[in-house]
């Protein structure tokens, strides 16, 4: 499977009114706060599909696994029959997500609202 390869979305959409989990993550977006935010997520979707919305507006630096583990934190809630949704400006993210061309596997909304009623 090719970076660029959608992945999946769960086979039933997910509503506003599904149960949602909001994280966020400040300052560098790289190995060490993917990891932590793994096991956010992972817990999230355990028992039930949720949506799990991250708020990337105070990210500063993204790294290569940061971008990498944003892919995994999708693919972890949509394995789950969840959804993963990642809102917030933050210049360098949108830069990051732009050059990478990564706006056909994961989008980056403006507000938690938009974020939370994005049909899939």
């Amino acid at each position: 499977m090719s970076l660029l390869t959608p992945i999946p979305s769960p086979a039933r959409a997910l509503s506003r009114m599904a149960p949602h989990h909001d994280l966020t993550v400040e300052g560098e977006l790289n190995a060490t706060s993917l990891l932590c935010l793994r096991g956010e997520v992972a817990r999230a979707v355990e028992d039930h599909p949720a949506i799990v919305l991250l708020d990337v507006s105070a990210v500063t630096k993204i790294t290569p696994s940061g971008v990498a583990g944003m892919l995994d934190l999708l693919r972890i809630a949509r394995s789950a029959g969840g959804d993963f949704r990642v809102h917030g400006e933050s210049p360098v993210l949108a830069s990051a997500h732009s050059a990478l061309r990564l706006t056909m596997v994961i989008a980056v909304y403006p507000t938690r609202l938009d974020a939370l009623e994005a049909a899939r």
